[in-house]
């Protein structure tokens, strides 16, 4: 789909060319002229300019100036208006934004890469869009790329789970993949080709039900969503714990795009220090920790500042802000 434009404008600049070579050949052919009478002849006969008669013309070059005025100008007239269409009326803006887009996506390093625009990619998107993530969509309906054309957000139009879409998403850069088709069983597909062109790209999958997140957790999957799940969790909590959630909507709407809970996992940077020393580095001190999971199980809440970390590690916070590190 995204070499339709040269395809086009090499098939139609052929069939111009094929005219121009057809009437040339004949005329050599048959009256024996040179090159260049026989190209003249044929571009005047084309265009239907009417110079008249290059030479005289034979009873057998009559016939053949007949047939290709009647088969040659057709053809020559469908090719040029076809081809002006093309250069001035979209197909080549098209061509030249896609350009554009695919060196923006060569260019990317450490983005996520969303596949499908269903009800669950579209709020992945817009979160992603609202911590300054850099994004691109794979989406198989062209008319849901309308929105990231309107927002020039990078898009690839095709099938996620095949390779070459995901190479052009830039899958060996990107740190992480989302999944968001309508079927598990493509979630699952898109999860095995993903990883088997980048194993260490991030995973994120949705599923319907348990059974399928155990499915794609075993293919591959480093997390598994199921939105009926956690919706269902919500408006539990809605009715259990209205204050709580009245409290993190209310700093939500004080700081819009900016009130995050976090979770950090440490690397070897952070291994023998305080923690003290991460929230002053990553967060210039705004930030509250609120735990600090040891290992799994194992946790700690409201951990001081003195707290030694480790590798591997995880630090559950809030703040304002991205981390600068």
């Amino acid at each position: 789909m995204r070499q339709s434009f040269p395809r086009k404008l090499v098939f139609l600049s052929s069939l111009v060319f094929a005219a121009l070579l057809f009437g040339t050949s004949g005329y050599m052919l048959i009256e024996h002229w040179d090159f260049s009478d026989s190209l003249f002849m044929t571009v005047i006969t084309l265009a239907t300019i009417g110079y008249g008669e290059t030479h005289n013309l034979s009873l057998d070059g009559r016939y053949f100036t007949i047939a290709l005025i009647v088969f040659g100008t057709g053809v020559v007239g469908y090719g040029i208006s076809s081809l002006t269409l093309m250069l001035f009326q979209g197909d080549l803006p098209l061509y030249l934004r896609r350009k554009k887009m695919e060196k923006l996506i060569t260019r990317m390093r450490g983005h996520t890469i969303i596949c499908g625009l269903s009800h669950t990619g579209r709020y992945a998107l817009e979160e992603l869009l609202g911590t300054q993530h850099q994004v691109v969509v794979i989406e198989k309906d062209e008319t849901n790329t309308m929105l990231l054309q309107e927002l020039d957000i990078p898009f690839i139009v095709g099938d996620a789970s095949e390779d070459e879409n995901l190479s052009a998403a830039g899958i060996t850069h990107a740190r992480a993949l989302i999944s968001c088709l309508s079927a598990d069983a493509d979630n699952a597909f898109v999860v095995v080709t993903a990883k088997s062109l980048n194993s260490k790209v991030l995973a994120v999958a949705k599923a319907e039900n348990e059974s399928s997140r155990k499915k794609l957790l075993a293919v591959g999957a480093d997390n598994v969503v199921i939105p009926s799940h956690l919706g269902g969790m919500n408006m539990a909590n809605i009715v259990a714990h209205p204050e709580t959630l009245h409290f993190f909507e209310h700093l939500h709407h004080r700081y819009p795009n900016q009130f995050r809970a976090q979770v950090h996992v440490l690397d070897e940077r952070w291994e023998g220090l305080p923690l003290e020393c991460f929230l002053k580095d990553g967060f210039d001190g705004k930030a509250m920790v609120i735990a600090l999971e040891r290992s799994p199980g194992e946790v700690e809440f409201s951990p001081g500042p003195e707290i030694i970390m480790h590798s591997g590690e995880s630090l559950l916070l809030i703040s304002t802000q991205t981390p600068n590190t």
